[in-house]
């Protein structure tokens, strides 16, 4: 049976903060810091993201800039779902259509109903 590979399948969003600046600063296990690596291969995203954390030099700030960037990451996405909501949803064709369809058949059927001859 073929040893599985523990890395295969995973997302940059298995790693979290406190594992990036753990690697940052060195203090990964070897086996932790060859999964994070392995997912660096894998993700160009998530190896940007350690290149410009890399290239801080005072190591004691990562983590209140970490901070800072999350927090401005939060705001952003809070202001963009409170916009979101204030839109109205115009982009369901198919139920404008069943409706309007449905209106043009109560129509022609109240003009067929007075074009009956009535008894």
């Amino acid at each position: 049976m073929p040893k599985r590979n523990r890395t295969e399948g995973m997302h940059h969003s298995d790693i979290d903060e406190a594992q990036l600046l753990a690697y940052i600063e060195g203090s990964l296990t070897p086996e932790e810091q060859f999964r994070l690596e392995t997912l660096l291969d894998q993700d160009p995203f998530l190896s940007d993201a350690i290149d410009g954390l890399s290239a801080i030099e005072d190591k004691a700030q990562l983590r209140m800039i970490a901070g800072q960037i999350n927090a401005q990451l939060r705001r952003q996405i809070q202001s963009r779902r409170k916009h979101r909501r204030r839109r109205p949803r115009l982009d369901n064709h198919w139920g404008w259509i069943f409706v309007l369809v449905l209106l043009l058949l109560v129509l022609l059927s109240w003009w067929v109903i007075r074009q009956m001859p009535t008894r």
